[in-house]
């Protein structure tokens, strides 16, 4: 495969692009409305301190009760006239310093993450594990991804998982579990450790990661909302990644998923057929139930979106 000729974009679920439009859409109108409040509140509240200062002014000086509001203005101290000049300037730069504090919060999330691996993970790099960096290379050069993005490997005490985040304005980076990494090595599964980094590659190449994604969609995972926007839009992205991990294989076994649902001993002896049929097939209200509340699509529907070539249901099983 050419380096440069999978395009990325298509792979991307359509729901994402309608739920990301949304949130974008969502946080400007929200700053841009906070801010529009807080102008006009701030300017009321600043009338209110200047007229209750002139009410002041004028119960000590008597001979003022027949000057104007803007006569006493000029003859109160330049304390009291900056007093009011700073909270008419301050209030609508607090409202913009909102998101800049969000920001700050992501930043010091993932650069906490960062340093973590850094401290207690192994990085992968072509003098350790080269074979897997080889392949990690390959496949962000596959994707466009024009600087090698960090890997590292991290115990996770049994756990199966890998992951890509980004430190704002630093690097992109991205971990995987050692117990998938020794499964895939062991047993010679390229097709799936190679799914598996495309899939986290494909969260960096399509943004996902980036921290104005991260900054507009941070409010929709609040409670309640999550279940509408934040939690569907995550379905999304995840159904997208695949679709980049398949692409990047033609992996129709999906083992890089089924290590998964299996766990790394069982996976290679999963009848797959049976599981689609059992899982898919059949459906059922709880397990819709349980995908509505979930940030990942149930495995077997990934599996089964893959298989079958579509974009996976958000909220319902797609057959």
């Amino acid at each position: 495969m050419d380096n440069q000729a999978l395009d990325v974009g298509r792979l991307r679920h359509p729901m994402e692009r309608w739920l990301l439009g949304i949130c974008i859409a969502g946080f400007i109108a929200a700053v841009a409305g906070v801010f529009l409040v807080e102008v006009s509140t701030g300017s009321v509240i600043a009338s209110s301190f200047k007229s209750e200062a002139f009410e002041e002014y004028r119960a000590q000086n008597p001979e003022a009760e027949s000057l104007s509001d803007e006569e006493i203005l000029s003859l109160l101290s330049d304390e009291d006239t900056e007093l009011f000049r700073a909270y008419e300037i301050l209030s609508p730069v607090i409202v913009l310093l909102a998101p800049a504090a969000l920001l700050l919060l992501i930043v010091v999330g993932t650069g906490r993450e960062y340093g973590k691996l850094r401290a207690n993970a192994v990085r992968i790099t072509p003098r350790q594990f080269p074979e897997v960096y080889a392949m990690w290379q390959d496949v962000t050069q596959q994707l466009g991804i024009k600087k090698v993005p960090d890997l590292y490997t991290i115990n996770g005490n049994g756990l199966l998982n890998a992951y890509a985040s980004c430190v704002p304005g630093f690097r992109h980076f991205s971990a995987v579990y050692s117990d998938i990494l020794e499964t895939c090595v062991r047993n010679q599964d390229r097709d799936s450790l190679k799914f598996i980094l495309g899939h986290e590659a494909g969260h960096i190449r399509l943004r996902h990661v980036q921290w104005w994604y991260l900054l507009t969609t941070l409010i929709y995972n609040l409670p309640v909302v999550n279940y509408i926007i934040g939690l569907p839009l995550s379905r999304a992205k995840e159904y997208g990644c695949d679709k980049v991990g398949h692409a990047l294989t033609q992996d129709y076994d999906c083992k890089g998923l089924l290590m998964l649902t299996a766990g790394k001993h069982l996976y290679n002896n999963l009848d797959l057929a049976e599981h689609i049929a059992e899982t898919v097939d059949q459906g059922g209200l709880w397990q819709t139930v349980t995908n509505f509340l979930a940030g990942h699509p149930i495995l077997a529907w990934r599996v089964n979106a893959i298989r079958k070539g579509h974009n996976g249901g958000i909220f319902l099983r797609r057959g």
